[in-house]
């Protein structure tokens, strides 16, 4: 099988007579070397690649010998070598097992002239450097020069097949150039942060450190390489991009047998997310907080219908999104396999924390399909990479409010998950009515804690009739404040890391129901949790990440018509780390505030269309 065909010939080839059994073997055997067979028509038709492919003596050696077993005429065997001629004076041929060109000698030398950078001399013969650069070889000789290259299309041809958790790449042909390119694919660069001390010992901030991770392996004698399933795309795009054609042979994990039920419908936005996943089926989904970014990912398993494991990070979103496979895909809760919060059971559909997750690696190879990585851009580099290359899943959403990592790592995120397809900011949610519009966004300094728990009181007087979360860092800080909340009088609940199961659920329905208006937490309610009629985030203590400010402000920011949040920060002045983390954080204001004034102007008369899906939950997902 060649690249192609320079041009037709009208030619044809029958047999003399009748032939014994010998002279007709011998005159098959001649036909095969210049024609192919027409079963329909019973007779063999010239094939210029093949044709081309025949030295002068081995024509000449053919057509002395073939006209005395075939109808070929005189006239006909001079138009053959005529067509030969023309072939040969601009063409170039590619031996499959050396690559070595062969073809006219001045059209040789012009290739060599332009094209050099392919090739290299050996031996008295010219060969290209390496199988990688045949394709832009190819179509640069025919492009710049008008000379056809013809080779056999099973050298560019790659078979891919996943082989106990990895992918493996079959070549016609490895070589070191090839090899090389290939191995600088699979070398995984990351940064690590490494924390910068004083002589004395003092925290002074911190520094990012580039490691690399070799994470493919070459088999010279088999002619492959293997890699995670993780880098699926990268070397496909990589490969299609040099004119190979990958011949995908992966058998995929059979369907669950688990009965699903639609009851939910997507937003227009959401629709768009998804189809752009859904093209290749892998991708990053980046939407800001309060977008619904899981209610895409419960699309993709509705459509696949594959093993799916949901990684999540913490157990508050564990149990976010059992209540929404249970509510939304209609499966009950025993039949969803669960690792983390103290359980691991498997199933078709199953819900892990990181943490667990990265425990549970052997386990967890070989048993899905389809893996959601929520909050991506929120998981330490050394844990998602470690997941993300030992689970052998092909398809793969990861969900994120803001890819970019202050580690800037997010370029591993879109290696490991797939590249960036779709992107909503805070403006754009605003703009569709998804979350509600920022009213006030201040910061508030204090000289020492006692003042800075009185701005706090004083603030929370203004708000006495609005639902307000009060967000710390620290479990003794969450404490101090609730007392302090307690003593002045407010109705305040506490949730911690620390706060049993039960009874942080009975917290938090109190304060959704509105018996309660002030709740108090640590990191626990960071990322997931959102109450629709919550209109006030202080944030009396956090780090300098922005990514935590960005989720913490999502909690306030559900849409309902007429409603403005309010984000208020408590700065203690006299506190290095507090102000430290204050001014790395505070280029996240410039994201809710551009465009604002014209929402908040509006904000009265947005008319309330028939409310959602996603505003029907006593839990929200984000």
């Amino acid at each position: 099988m060649m690249s192609g065909d320079q041009e037709s010939l009208n030619l044809v080839l029958r047999r003399r007579g009748s032939l014994d059994e010998a002279k007709f073997r011998r005159f098959v055997e001649l036909a095969r070397k210049v024609a192919v067979f027409d079963p329909e028509h019973k007779l063999w038709r010239v094939s210029p690649s093949k044709l081309v492919l025949l030295n002068k003596s081995e024509l000449e050696e053919l057509l002395a010998e073939l006209p005395s077993l075939s109808a070929l005429t005189a006239g006909e065997v001079e138009e053959l070598r005529e067509a030969w001629r023309r072939l040969r004076a601009g063409t170039v041929i590619v031996r499959s097992a050396s690559l070595e060109l062969l073809g006219d000698g001045a059209v040789l030398r012009k290739v060599l002239e332009s094209l050099d950078q392919y090739l290299f001399s050996s031996d008295g013969s010219l060969r290209l450097k390496s199988l990688l650069y045949l394709g832009s070889f190819a179509r640069e000789a025919e492009q710049r020069l008008g000379i056809k290259v013809l080779f056999d299309i099973r050298l560019l041809r790659v078979t891919l097949e996943r082989v106990d958790g990895r992918l493996r790449w079959q070549f016609s042909i490895l070589d070191d150039i090839l090899v090389s390119k290939l191995a600088e694919l699979g070398t995984l660069r990351y940064f690590v942060e490494r924390a910068l001390l004083s002589p004395e010992g003092v925290y002074e901030g911190s520094e990012l450190v580039e490691r690399r991770l070799k994470v493919v392996r070459v088999l010279w004698r088999e002619k492959c390489v293997t890699t995670p399933v993780a880098l699926y795309q990268k070397y496909l795009k990589f490969l299609e991009s040099e004119g190979f054609t990958v011949e995908n042979k992966v058998e995929e994990l059979p369907d669950i047998q688990i009965h699903l039920q639609k009851r939910f419908e997507l937003l227009p936005h959401q629709e768009d997310a998804f189809r752009a996943w859904h093209r290749a089926r892998r991708g990053t989904i980046a939407i800001f907080t309060r977008g619904g970014k899981s209610f895409i990912a419960l699309e993709a398993i509705y459509s696949l219908r594959k093993p799916t494991l949901i990684l999540v990070t913490t157990k508050e979103l564990l149990q976010t999104w059992l209540e929404y496979i249970e509510r939304y895909l209609g499966v009950p809760r025993h039949l969803i396999g669960v690792v983390g919060a103290g359980e691991r059971r498997l199933s078709g559909i199953t819900v892990a924390t990181y943490t667990s997750a990265v425990k549970a690696l052997d386990a967890l190879k070989g048993r899905f399909e389809f893996v959601v990585f929520d909050e991506a851009h929120h998981v330490p580099a050394t844990t998602f990479k470690s997941i993300a290359l030992n689970v052998d899943a092909v398809y793969r959403m990861a969900l994120s409010a803001t890819p970019e990592r202050r580690d800037r790592n997010e370029h591993i995120l879109y290696e490991l998950c797939g590249d960036l397809v779709f992107k909503l900011t805070y403006s754009d949610l605003v703009r569709l009515r998804v979350v509600a519009p920022i009213e006030r966004f201040e910061s508030i300094f204090a000289e020492g804690k006692e003042e800075k728990l009185s701005k706090l009181v004083q603030l929370l007087r203004k708000y006495e009739t609005s639902k307000v979360l009060v967000f710390t860092q620290y479990l003794t800080t969450a404490e101090e404040v609730y007392a302090r909340l307690l003593k002045e009088g407010f109705k305040a609940e506490l949730i911690t890391g620390e706060t049993p199961s039960l009874k942080r659920e009975l917290a938090f329905k109190r304060f959704l129901e509105g018996r309660v208006n002030v709740l108090v937490t640590t990191t626990v309610l960071d990322e997931g949790i959102t109450v629709p009629d919550a209109e006030v985030a202080v944030i009396y203590e956090g780090t300098g990440e922005a990514r935590q400010m960005i989720q913490r402000i999502g909690r306030v920011l559900g849409y309902q018509p007429g409603k403005t949040a309010k984000v208020f920060e408590l700065v203690d002045i006299l506190n290095s780390r507090e102000k430290s983390a204050y001014l790395r954080r505070s280029w996240v204001r410039e994201l809710y505030i551009e465009g604002m004034k014209y929402y908040l102007e509006n904000v009265t008369s947005f008319s309330e269309s028939t409310t959602s899906y996603q505003r029907r939950m006593d839990y929200y997902l984000d």
